[in-house]
């Protein structure tokens, strides 16, 4: 389990990625010039505006109807992200379906119709999601769970039960979730499994049949069990190492189960596995990392490719069919890839495309002809500004691993025949979450906008990261604040060794485990950051593990294996010695801290656990708090606001250029608990966002 587990969240954005425009810089940032201690630094004429760069993309998360005649997609509304459904190739006729006026969906997908949209959406941050379903004909949008305390998950749509959905709730049980139909027309529930023997989840046919259910047990593996009429019976079992690359895909009505499983290896495979006799029939190989995507043929059923991200993503094509179109996909797309859908008749396929220097972008490749055309920006705003590129690199460890990483300069930045920096530049390590989560090469807000800021971006898949194999993973087992940090440290000092930066000119940032790390980074190692900005990052990891909300228990014996157990005397002073708070004396530089009070992962006493303990001790501390927000901040308010205090503290400890507040705080519900006076011209701002 992970901090993240549920949800893929970049950093700072909280899944709705955002964008950068970089001009020249002035000399004075290139060698560090500092603005006076509390003076607000001067702007730059060329900064692209904050509310471009963090407000949500205009469009995201296409998906095609199952009759291949419309499209929906996420497009704002009033300034919230909603749903929007328009003709497949008139997106101009879109019109909106869900009308949300704080939150934006989680998650949404079409009914196996089409007559339904299904849109998952908690209610503060909490994430208990709710059902709403959305009815196209009538115009309505209804809360199926209308429970806020209530976490609805979808198990199983089939087209053989089209006007129907098998979802589980932890109505009954707060821990467990029973499995129930609804029927999408009446909203009538019918409980189809009361979940008695405490499965963590389960797994359904096309028939809603529940033909296997899942228990955690104490070591962190999981074993699955055959649901027979004569009574549950044991069908396999995947060990803590294999948990996080293995993932069932789906069952069909044959009892044939489609899996990615990394068991017999170290990295996940695509295999099928037959539900009566246990068979298993390997379908696709790995490479060089985790297979993580595929493509069937929607007709045939056969499989075409798969995908995996060892640190550029790629397709490995396995049928002969399509072996010449895939080469000339590759060559006509603009970087890598994904195949998001594809029409009914598979003609064509939707792309996401990671464009180098500019916006993501959605294209169709026609198959019949083998032409790609571009569909939309995801952010055509910004289409016209010249971006930063992206640059993958490979970084050693002390210990002789390959950490596959990101790399992003200031596009002023004067390059030597190695493209490095002549002049080293001010860099912000930024660290992702999880810790099994990773970073990629798709399009990152964060790197944009600190690059347009004059700094350098470096993101490293440090140990423990996902997609790169179980061992990969496995070696940051217990290793927190130890060989994960020393990571980090090793790609901080290749920054150094290549020119990059400069030993002094180094800031830490990052969310949950990032925000973890950050704290990791001023408390462990002082002497190699000069600041840090820290998004809902653990201090005290025996509370961190000690309390867990209801839902989330099930997830325990993960994290007790993957971390340290504080119910021993040894374990508890094992995750206190990795913990922040208990280095607290060793902190010297500024942090800057926020977090949401509906934050269930990390709790906002981890945060203030932190903060009291600086503020006693006289050392530099802001803390941001949002009320209104849970862990991934959602709403476009509060991120444009947390970036512009982000943005002006960066400014006063590495020198870059800030934009002014302007009205960025006032639209927020932003309450600055101490700290204010240490990050320029923020309390200046605070007074005038009141008025």
């Amino acid at each position: 389990m992970g901090f993240d587990m549920l949800r893929r969240e970049p950093r700072l954005r909280g899944g709705r990625a955002t964008l950068w425009t970089a001009a020249m810089l002035g000399a004075a940032i290139m060698v560090g010039a500092l603005p006076a201690v509390g003076a607000e630094p001067a702007p730059r004429a060329s900064l692209v505006p904050r509310d471009a760069l963090f407000a949500s993309p205009t469009y995201s998360e296409l998906q095609i109807s199952p009759d291949g005649k419309q499209l929906a997609f996420l497009h704002p509304l009033n300034g919230v992200l909603n749903v929007w459904v328009a003709p497949l190739d008139d997106l101009k006729a879109a019109t909106p379906v869900t009308r949300f006026d704080t939150r934006p969906p989680d998650s949404f997908q079409w009914s196996p119709d089409g007559r339904y949209i299904l849109v998952l959406k908690d209610v503060g941050g909490e994430e208990h999601s709710q059902l709403w379903v959305a009815n196209l004909e009538k115009r309505t949008v209804v809360n199926m769970t209308a429970d806020p305390a209530v976490q609805t998950k979808i198990v199983k749509l089939s087209k053989r039960r089209p006007g129907e959905i098998l979802v589980g709730m932890n109505i009954r049980d707060r821990l467990y979730r029973d499995i129930y139909r609804i029927d999408l027309a009446t909203g009538q529930r019918t409980e189809v499994l009361r979940n008695e023997r405490n499965y963590i989840d389960v797994v359904a046919d096309p028939d809603f049949n529940i033909r296997l259910g899942v228990r955690g047990n104490i070591d962190g593996s999981s074993t699955y069990f055959r649901l027979d009429p004569a009574g549950p019976s044991e069908f396999m079992t995947i060990p803590l190492a294999s948990l996080r690359n293995s993932k069932i895909l789906g069952l069909d009505g044959a009892g044939k189960l489609l899996m990615f499983d990394s068991r017999t290896s170290d990295k996940a495979n695509l295999v099928a596995v037959d539900l009566a006799t246990g068979k298993q029939t390997p379908l696709a190989a790995s490479g060089r990392a985790d297979i993580v995507d595929t493509l069937f043929d929607e007709a045939s059923g056969a499989l075409l490719a798969t995908r995996e991200d060892p640190l550029v993503s790629e397709w490995t094509v396995r049928s002969d069919e399509v072996r010449a179109e895939f080469a000339a996909l590759q060559a006509a797309a603009a970087g890598p890839f994904k195949i998001v859908d594809q029409t009914p008749d598979n003609a064509r396929w939707l792309l996401l495309e990671t464009v180098p220097n500019r916006p993501d972008r959605y294209s169709w490749w026609n198959r019949k002809d083998r032409t790609l055309v571009p569909l939309l920006s995801t952010r055509p705003d910004l289409e016209k500004q010249a971006l930063a590129r992206r640059n993958p690199v490979k970084i050693a460890s002390r210990d002789g691993l390959t950490l596959p990483s990101y790399l992003t300069l200031p596009t002023n930045a004067k390059l030597g025949a190695d493209g490095m920096p002549v002049t080293p530049v001010p860099m912000v390590l930024l660290v992702h979450g999880g810790p099994w989560l990773r970073d990629d090469l798709a399009f990152d807000p964060q790197h944009a906008w600190l690059a347009d800021r004059g700094y350098a971006v470096l993101s490293v898949n440090f140990r423990a990261s996902g997609g790169f194999g179980s061992d990969f993973m496995a070696k940051g087992d217990r290793k927190w604040s130890e060989t994960m940090h020393d990571d980090l440290l090793d790609g901080v000092q290749w920054a150094i060794d290549k020119g990059v930066t400069a030993k002094d000119r180094v800031a830490v940032m990052g969310l949950s485990y990032g925000g973890y790390s950050t704290l990791v980074s001023l408390s462990f190692t002082p002497d190699t950051f000069q600041c840090g900005v820290d998004l809902a990052g653990p201090s005290n990891l025996v509370k961190q593990v000690a309390l867990m909300p209801d839902w989330w228990t099930w997830q325990r014996p993960q994290f007790v294996n993957r971390v340290g157990d504080p119910a021993t005397r040894e374990g508890a002073a094992d995750l206190m010695r990795r913990s922040p708070i208990a280095r607290v004396d060793a902190i010297s530089k500024p942090l800057l801290v926020t977090n949401g009070a509906n934050d269930p992962r990390i709790f906002p006493s981890q945060s203030e656990e932190i903060v009291d303990a600086l503020k006693a001790r006289g050392k530099p501390v802001t803390y941001a708090f949002y009320p209104d927000e849970g862990h991934v901040y959602a709403k476009d308010a509060t991120n444009i606001s947390f970036a512009a205090i982000a943005e002006h503290f960066l400014s006063k400890c590495l020198g870059g250029p800030a934009e002014p507040y302007g009205d960025d705080l006032a639209g927020s519900q932003v309450d600055l608990k101490t700290g204010a006076g240490f990050v320029p011209g923020l309390e200046r701002a605070l007074a005038d966002g009141t008025k």
